[in-house]
């Protein structure tokens, strides 16, 4: 068996964490893209700092040596007249991230507060980082990520440059090694737009005037970049919320002032796990999951106080506050003191961090209710009214310029859809601008790739998509020559086609010129997908490649159709609807179904040479996303047995083992990239994984060069990935233990 190719998609950052799908209520309604939940700044930070040494390797070098090390902690204390700054930041160089690594990337931050950070900017951060740098590992974590963050932030909102006020002849020096990646205006570049396009993007890719497009992109580039910022601070104080003040709480009324007081030590690993593990959610503060003492402030604490008690938490006149602020909050909401004694902990969390992080990733019941109560912050209800007013106030200095970008996109947005009013805020609000139309809000924050399709009703607002007519002016069909993507008039606009039409999409029409330059296969206006006959062409020509590939039983040629799912699933991965009628459509094909019968009833080695599409068709009809019959969904069941059992037959052919792991890892990758549920595909990696292991197990004295052979088809980028999101990590992956261990 041949290895299979390895595609760039492995690289997204949603792979590192998966957001699977749950049952309702809360959980399912996270109203935001899953890229906004899977990121945060610090981890762009971070991304930042491996630029600026990619640009400098100069710097990089300057910044592990210990001597130069230690002259910018020297010069740091100078500049930030701290008089423990210097046993602060050496202890802080010692310890690293809290496990001694990334000792570059402080000295870096440092260098870039002292040239961009005022004096007593840098005595606040000494200070700051000398309350957690000399407590445990988690603290010390702590103090890491403080100092990374204040440096890059700095980096792009520099307060003030104090490169001629640095005295030290070497730093100075040092200081022309850092590259100028941030421009003036730091708002608008640099900046993660969506990792997959949004309506807006796809709009502004056809703008035909430089000028226009150059403004649209800045400002959504604007929006974006605000939107984080403030994502950031909204998921620390959901956080707080849901767990943190909480637990603090429950512990204070449990008389347990010592768990009360590590919480936010300790106790904020396991539930910063849960989260992760349950949505695939980062937040700005990252944990340590080999924690042992985790149960000192993590415990299942909603069990023990009362709904009254959550009331009060979830009232968005609390959200984020610490419980000592919360008048509302009374002792009568204690239910149960059994999980506020000292070792109670155990029992909720298991060893450490990690292993809540794996079990809420394969959605413990036991964590259902927390994760409801993270999820409420985020529902549109919650979260769409707050987050805009918040940016649109202007409040913080990050976000200033928020009205002029959404003014700047509501121009675009406004001609697109027809609207009548001529400011976003005439749109959102009634006509006394009090009272915000949260499905509008969510509406237009979904055509700029924040909010998820899945929550906002884009047929209804669509409807109205086109160049509005004159008022009065029934006969007049002048604006039906306006193409509504170029605003020119043009005598070949036509009707962009729908697959399944939902409202009147009469408007949602293109020039040709237009068309040219569009190459998604989805109307701009709605999402829907817009040309069935080449979805048609993907799905006659995969059933003609099983079918011609099966009867030659080439394995090669049998692992290409593999691949040809896999770019099938990176294009329309962001329209998971796609995906579904297509694999449905081809499972009812008649043909392709007589097939798979003669298949499992010859037990044919063919189907398990081509067994990542079975795989990815087997876990759709699972979890409901298949319209297809009972009798379909057992016959995949079926396939997924045969290919199970064939593996009885290979023996002494690790190829075999190895290539059949590399199909289970694949369809679960394409899910896990575009956001879909990888409930049961993380299942299947299991069975398969653990099925090969049992059969080299059995066989390995026999054939011993199965250690050899078996990982030579395994792709290592594909393993590192799911090692992490499906096993737990490297102790728990029994592939990775049976192959990849002396």
């Amino acid at each position: 068996m041949p290895k299979l190719k390895l595609f760039h998609f492995i690289n997204n950052s949603k792979l590192k964490s998966p957001r699977t799908s749950a049952s309702k209520p809360h959980h399912e309604s996270i109203c935001l893209e899953d890229n906004w939940i899977a990121s945060t700044r610090f981890l762009r930070y971070l991304q930042l700092f491996d630029k600026i040494f990619s640009h400098s390797p100069d710097l990089m070098d300057k910044c592990k040596d210990w001597n130069f090390s230690a002259e910018v902690i020297e010069v740091f204390g100078t500049r930030s007249k701290h008089s423990d700054s210097k046993r602060t930041l050496t202890r802080l160089l010692q310890v690293g991230d809290s496990k001694g690594r990334n000792r570059h990337i402080i000295v870096a931050s440092l260098m870039l507060m002292l040239l961009y950070e005022s004096a007593d900017g840098c005595w606040a951060v000494v200070e700051r980082v000398r309350e957690r740098v000399f407590r445990c590992e988690s603290a010390q974590k702590q103090a890491y990520v403080l100092v990374v963050q204040h440096g890059a932030h700095v980096y792009e909102f520099p307060s003030e440059v104090n490169k001629e006020n640095i005295s030290s002849k070497k730093l100075k020096g040092a200081f022309q090694h850092i590259p100028h990646l941030i421009s003036e205006d730091a708002a608008a570049e640099g900046v993660p737009a969506c990792q997959n396009q949004t309506p807006a993007s796809q709009l502004i890719a056809l703008e035909s005037s430089a000028s226009k497009k150059a403004s649209y992109e800045k400002a959504l580039a604007k929006v974006h970049f605000m939107v984080e910022d403030y994502l950031d601070s909204h998921k620390e104080n959901a956080f707080k919320s849901a767990f943190q003040e909480p637990a603090r709480y429950y512990f204070h009324l449990c008389g347990n002032n010592h768990h009360r007081d590590h919480v936010n030590v300790h106790g904020l690993n396991g539930f910063l796990c849960l989260v992760r593990g349950w949505f695939g959610c980062q937040l700005p503060i990252i944990p340590m999951v080999d924690d042992e003492d985790t149960f000192k402030g993590c415990a299942d604490i909603w069990s023990g106080l009362s709904e009254n008690a959550w009331a009060v938490f979830c009232d968005p006149m609390n959200f984020g506050k610490d419980f000592e602020g919360i008048k509302e909050l009374k002792p009568s909401m204690l239910t149960s003191r059994e999980h506020g004694h000292y070792h109670a902990g155990h029992a909720f969390i298991g060893r450490n961090a990690g292993d809540m992080e794996r079990s809420a990733r394969k959605k413990d019941p036991k964590y259902l209710q927390y994760a409801d109560k993270f999820a409420f912050f985020f529902t549109k209800d919650f979260l769409v009214k707050r987050m805009f007013e918040v940016l649109n106030a202007e409040g913080k200095p990050e976000y200033v310029g928020f009205k002029g970008a959404c003014s700047e996109l509501y121009a675009l947005f406004k001609h697109i859809y027809g609207l009548s009013e001529d400011t976003l805020l005439e749109y959102l609000y009634d006509e006394y601008i009090m009272n915000i139309d949260i499905d509008k809000a969510a509406f237009f924050l979904w055509w700029c790739g924040i909010c998820n399709e899945s929550h906002v009703n884009v047929a209804k607002f669509s409807c109205a998509a086109g160049m509005p007519k004159s008022e009065g002016s029934k006969s007049d069909n002048s604006s039906d020559n306006i193409c509504p993507i170029c605003f020119e008039e043009k005598d070949n606009i036509q009707l962009i086609p729908h697959w399944e039409a939902k409202g009147d999409v009469s408007g949602h029409r293109m020039c040709a010129d237009c068309t040219e330059q569009y190459t998604k296969n989805e109307c701009p206006f709605c999402n829907e997908v817009s040309i069935k006959e080449s979805l048609l062409e993907v799905i006659k020509s995969l059933i003609q490649d099983v079918k011609s590939k099966s009867a030659g039983g080439d394995p090669n040629d049998l692992a290409a159709i593999l691949e040809s799912w896999q770019f099938f699933e990176m294009e329309y991965g962001h329209n998971p609807k796609v995906i579904y009628r297509v694999g449905a459509l081809i499972l009812q094909d008649k043909e392709f179904k007589n097939l798979l019968e003669d298949g499992v009833n010859t037990r044919a080695a063919w189907m398990r040479d081509a067994a990542g599409i079975f795989f990815r068709l087997y876990s759709l009809s699972v979890e409901g996303n298949l319209d297809v019959t009972p009798n379909e969904k057992i016959l995949l069941q079926k396939c997924f047995e045969t290919i199970k059992e064939s593996m009885s037959s290979v023996k002494s052919q690790g190829h075999h083992y190895g290539a059949l792991y590399s199909q289970s890892m694949v369809p679960y990758i394409c899910a896990l990239q575009s956001g879909q549920s990888t409930v049961h595909l993380e299942i299947i990696v299991r069975e398969v994984g653990e099925l090969i292991v049992r059969y080299y197990k059995k066989n390995r004295r026999t054939w011993p060069q199965l250690k050899r052979d078996v990982p030579e088809r395994i792709v290592s980028e594909y393993m590192d990935i799911v090692t992490v999101n499906v096993w737990g990590g490297k102790d728990h992956d029994p592939v990775r233990k049976a192959f990849y261990r002396n």
